[in-house]
């Protein structure tokens, strides 16, 4: 195979960009804003953080966070203030939350394009660009209210430009880099310098480069200036945020297996599920030795493994935390892609590519086959994601006969229509998963049944969402929850119920009390509290009754 460069590459600017740019709009807009509103706010991320935003303008108070009117500090307050904004704009809408994480994402795109331009030419970049869009991780954190998205647009940018500068001489850059990383910290902490700084040093090193450049002083001063006063403020109105946030947040995630604990390799089927359906031609776009001589490709898969390895040394772990590693993985596929195209079509001298083609078309045949003969444990948990036998049959299908199409007619597009018409099923898929995990419907009733002096009451139960929707603010019984240092921190909201035995003084200030709990809890609620429990909603196994004594 000839790997040299498409003669059409050309890293200078030019005026033909716009297609492109315009191309990668309208495949953003539609993949990441369409009925970007219609599924109900999700628990608990989605619900949490929308809450947070609301309870700027309840609180008045920007500065500090709050969840249920405590004091929340586990994360800095970037992508809370920026959903804020979207609801001082949309108002309290499930779009305008959503906002935050659907512009990173297109964003994001459009860093991969550039990036690729400037490694590699336009051919590659906008291929880049494509696979990002398009794979199904990242079209489903671009649709969901988290941190994850805008943490990987200001992570990857700020390590991209400081690449350029590194390895270009664009001096110019590093202020902009320790831009993006200053954002990055103010989303979700410092975590972000630890891994920009390990990709630029293990890439200098491999490289054989001076470690000179990587000391910017004016940098580090602009990253000072932008997050220290958020951190110091905060520092100085709870002296115990230090020790919370660094010793409990970072280092004790990364050290203790106490918060999500998972097991060493859990990020290699993570990963190979947040790319799909790219994860196939992995090993065709790694498997090339030679390519290992370009100081580029060198650079784009010190950066992913070093997210990978790094999140995968943590002893808690959650799926989105490796999200920035996809945009160089897409980078490498999306050039790969164009070293092998040729007017329109594809070379298939490389058998390697055709064997990743053949085994995705056999494992999406296996999937058509598994939804019509599902195992027992497969099938319990497609009933608890709640999504219907037609959407998974469509996306099986899809799956199967892109890699089929595209081995027959040897035609890119073949491949990227797969693509394009699987990440467009994904809203469909969040709604119906959304069906089971949001409580907006209850919140709902709940906000259009409440009465001034009412109380919601959560029974070893706590739904941030049903907070959001319904407006109201749990008092807590029973059970650990987030919630626990903000009550340490103020204790004189007196939001915590100690036991049952509080509950006949507490309903009796209050015309109404609404309790949420579970449906098989409700029984050992009701001995000791004379009166009458009617039944408000239901949610699965979650029931919202109303108490008005005797």
């Amino acid at each position: 195979m000839d790997h040299r460069k498409p003669k059409t590459e050309n890293r200078k600017p030019f005026a033909s960009d716009w297609p492109f740019l315009l191309g990668l709009s309208l495949v953003g807009l539609v993949l990441f804003f369409y009925r970007l509103g219609v599924p109900g706010l999700m628990d608990p991320d989605e619900g949490r953080y929308a809450e947070i935003a609301r309870e700027f303008f309840v609180q008045r108070d920007w500065l500090i966070p709050h969840l249920n009117l405590l004091p929340y500090l586990e994360k800095p307050p970037l992508v809370y203030w920026l959903t804020a904004l979207g609801f001082k704009g949309f108002g309290y809408t499930e779009a305008a939350a959503r906002l935050p994480s659907a512009v990173s994402a297109l964003g994001g795109v459009f860093l991969a394009y550039g990036l690729g331009r400037a490694l590699w030419g336009p051919g590659p970049g906008v291929l880049g660009a494509l696979v990002l869009a398009t794979a199904a991780g990242y079209v489903a954190l671009g649709r969901i209210l988290t941190l994850d998205m805008t943490f990987a647009l200001c992570l990857n940018l700020g390590i991209g430009l400081g690449y350029l500068a590194l390895s270009r001489g664009q001096n110019r850059l590093w202020i902009w880099a320790y831009l993006a990383l200053a954002l990055a910290v103010l989303t979700k902490g410092p975590v972000a310098l630890v891994l920009a700084g390990l990709v630029w040093v293990i890439w200098v090193v491999v490289s054989r480069r001076a470690l000179r450049p990587l000391i910017q002083i004016w940098g580090w001063a602009l990253l000072a200036v932008i997050t220290l006063p958020w951190f110091i403020y905060v520092q100085w109105r709870y002296p115990e945020f230090f020790r919370f946030f660094i010793l409990e947040q970072h280092l004790g995630r990364f050290l203790t297996p106490a918060i999500h604990p998972e097991p060493l390799f859990y990020y290699v089927p993570v990963l190979l599920g947040l790319l799909l359906p790219w994860t196939w031609l992995l090993p065709w776009t790694l498997g090339h030795r030679g390519r290992w001589r370009d100081p580029d490709y060198r650079f784009l898969v010190i950066w992913a493994a070093v997210i990978v390895v790094f999140f995968s040394l943590s002893r808690g772990k959650l799926a989105p935390y490796i999200l920035p590693a996809l945009l160089p993985l897409a980078l490498l596929v999306g050039h790969g892609l164009a070293r092998l195209t040729g007017v329109g079509g594809l070379s298939f001298d490389s058998r390697l590519l055709r064997t990743s083609l053949l085994v995705w078309a056999v494992t999406g045949v296996a999937l058509v086959a598994l939804n019509f003969w599902p195992p027992a444990l497969l099938a319990r948990a497609l009933a608890r994601a709640n999504l219907s036998f037609a959407y998974l049959l469509a996306v099986s299908l899809i799956f199967a006969l892109t890699p089929l199409a595209t081995l027959i007619w040897r035609r890119l597009g073949a491949l990227l229509l797969g693509a394009l018409l699987l990440s467009a099923l994904a809203p469909r898929g969040i709604e119906q998963v959304s069906l089971g995990r949001s409580f907006k419907d209850m919140g709902l009733i709940l906000k259009s049944c409440g009465q001034p002096g009412a109380a919601l009451v959560g029974v070893q139960l706590y739904s941030q969402g049903l907070s959001f929707y319904s407006g109201h603010i749990f008092h807590l019984l029973g059970g650990r929850t987030e919630l626990d240092f903000g009550e340490r921190l103020a204790p004189e909201q007196g939001l915590c119920l100690t036991d049952k035995r509080a509950l006949p003084a507490f309903t009796a200030a209050h015309p109404v009390t609404f309790f949420f709990l579970k449906a098989g809890d409700l029984p050992w609620l009701a001995e000791g509290l004379p009166g009458k429990f009617r039944r408000v909603a239901s949610h699965k196994d979650c029931v919202l009754t109303a108490y008005e004594g005797k």
